[in-house]
C-alpha cells in the first residue's frame, strides 16, 4: 500500500509539471536540460542547392549559425535522412566566426565534436540522424558560429539540406577544418547535414517553434542579414529580461505544405520539426497557403482535420500551441475567389473554433485595411511573400501577442 502511494504522488507530481498556470503558460519542471539553440528543417537539396564544384565529397564545408540562447555545454545533431548511402564525416569543428558573412574564425575558440564516446569521425547511415557527444564551448545569446566538417567518400545523389538558410556555406577542396580562413570555391546560402544544436541549459529555458512555409522560411530576406520573422522575435525575447530564456526554432520549409509540396509534407514532418526538438514547449502554426493556391476544389475541411491533429499531438505532450492566421494574396497568382474562400474558410476556424491555445492574427495584422485580400503595400514583396519590413513587423506583432496571452 506504501509503495502504491508513493507512486501515485510521483504520478501527481509529474502531472503537476505539466500542468497549466493561470498565466497560459506551460510548466515544466526546475531542472536544467536540453534546449534547442538552433535548428533546421531537413529536406533534399536540389540541383541549384547541391555544390558541384568542388563537391561536398572529401572536402571541406565551412556553415554559419546564429544561435539563441548561449551556454557551456552543447551537443550537434547532423542528418542523412536523404542520402541515399551513408555520410562519412571525417572530422567536425565549432568555433566561433570573427564577423557574420565572412568565413574567417576565431581559432582560440576551435573544438573538435566528437562521436560515440570519443570518435572525431562519424559515419551517418543512409535515413538516420546522429548527435554528437556532450562537449564543452562558451558562447553567447545571438553568437554567429560556424560549423566546419571535413568529409569523406560521401556521394550520394543529393545530399540532405535545408535549402534556404539564407547562411553562408563556404566549400573548399581538401582538408582545411582547423583553418582561420579560406578563399572559398563555391559559396552556397543552403545548410548541409546539420539540424540541431542543443544547449544545456538552466532550468525555465524553452524552445519556441514556428512551424511553416516559406513566409516562415523568410523567402525574400537577403542572407547574412537574418531577416526573417524568427530573427526579429529571436532579438527581441534576448532583449526581454522576463523571457530572454525562450529560443526561437525556424522549422519553415520554403514551398511546403499541409499535404505536400517540397520537402516532406507538413502533416508527416511534424512529428520531427515540433515535438521532437529539444525543450519544446510553445509552437506557432503558419501553414497551409500552398495548398490552397494549388487547390481546385474547397480543401478546407481537410486542412481543419490535420490542424486538429497538430493541436491534439501538441497537447498530448503539453505543448502550447497557436494559431498563425493565413496571409492574404490578392494581387499574386494564388489569389482566386475559390482560395479566398478557402482562406477565409480555414482563418474563421482558426481565430474563433479552433482549441488552440491562442491566436497570432498575422492575416487581420498585415491586411491593407482598404482590401483585407491583400497585403498592406509597404509589407509586400510580391503579394505573397512579405519584405524584409513585413517580416521585421510579423516578429515584432507575434512577440508582442505572444507576452499579450502569457500575462492573460
Amino acid at each position: 500500500m506504501k509503495l502504491i502511494k508513493k507512486i501515485s504522488a510521483l504520478i501527481i507530481c509529474a502531472a503537476m509539471a505539466l500542468s497549466l498556470c493561470s498565466c497560459g503558460e506551460v510548466t515544466i519542471s526546475d531542472e536544467d536540460g536540453w534546449v534547442a539553440t538552433w535548428a533546421s528543417a531537413q529536406l533534399v537539396a536540389g540541383a541549384n542547392e547541391t555544390p558541384y564544384n568542388p563537391p561536398i565529397k572529401e572536402n571541406t564545408v565551412r556553415q554559419q549559425i546564429r544561435v539563441n540562447i548561449g551556454g557551456d555545454k552543447i551537443r550537434l545533431t547532423l542528418s542523412n535522412e536523404y542520402g541515399d548511402i551513408p555520410a562519412q564525416l571525417e572530422s567536425v569543428h565549432i568555433a566561433h566566426l570573427v564577423e557574420a558573412g565572412e568565413n574567417a574564425i576565431d581559432t582560440s575558440t576551435d573544438t573538435a565534436l566528437t562521436f560515440n564516446g570519443g570518435s572525431e569521425s562519424v559515419d551517418i547511415p543512409k535515413g538516420e540522424t546522429v548527435t554528437s557527444d556532450e562537449i564543452a564551448f562558451d558562447f553567447e545569446a545571438l553568437d554567429d558560429l560556424a560549423i566546419t566538417i571535413k568529409f569523406g567518400k560521401y556521394a550520394g545523389s543529393a545530399p540532405t539540406s535545408h535549402t534556404g538558410a539564407r547562411c553562408s556555406t563556404w566549400i573548399i577542396s581538401g582538408d582545411h577544418v582547423t583553418d582561420e580562413s579560406f578563399t572559398a570555391e563555391e559559396t552556397m546560402t543552403s545548410w548541409y547535414f546539420i539540424s540541431e544544436l542543443d544547449v544545456w541549459a538552466e532550468a525555465g529555458a524553452k524552445a519556441l517553434v514556428l512551424f511553416g512555409d516559406s513566409i516562415t522560411d523568410g523567402y525574400g530576406a537577403n542572407p547574412n542579414l537574418f531577416q526573417r520573422w524568427s530573427d526579429e522575435m529571436n532579438r527581441l525575447f534576448r532583449d526581454d529580461p522576463d523571457y530572454d530564456r525562450v529560443t526561437v526554432i525556424n522549422e519553415g520549409i520554403g514551398g511546403n505544405s499541409i499535404f505536400g509540396g517540397l520537402g516532406t509534407a507538413a502533416k508527416d514532418r511534424f512529428d520531427r520539426d515540433v515535438l521532437n526538438i529539444a525543450g519544446a514547449r510553445y509552437v506557432i502554426i503558419l501553414i497551409g497557403i500552398n495548398d490552397i493556391g494549388y487547390a481546385n476544389e474547397d480543401i478546407s475541411e481537410s486542412m481543419i482535420d490535420e490542424y486538429k491533429v497538430m493541436i491534439d499531438k501538441c497537447h498530448e505532450k503539453g505543448i502550447k500551441i497557436y494559431a498563425g492566421t493565413i496571409l492574404p494574396v490578392g494581387g499574386n497568382d494564388y489569389y482566386s475567389d475559390l482560395h479566398e474562400d478557402i482562406r477565409t474558410k480555414v482563418n474563421d476556424w482558426l481565430v474563433g473554433k479552433g482549441k488552440f491555445d491562442g491566436v497570432i492574427d498575422f492575416a487581420a495584422e498585415m491586411a491593407d485595411p482598404s482590401d483585407p485580400t491583400r497585403l498592406k503595400a509597404e509589407y509586400s514583396l510580391d503579394n505573397l511573400h512579405p519584405n524584409p519590413v513585413g517580416y521585421q513587423h510579423m516578429g515584432e506583432y507575434a512577440y508582442d501577442r505572444l507576452k499579450e496571452i502569457w500575462g492573460e
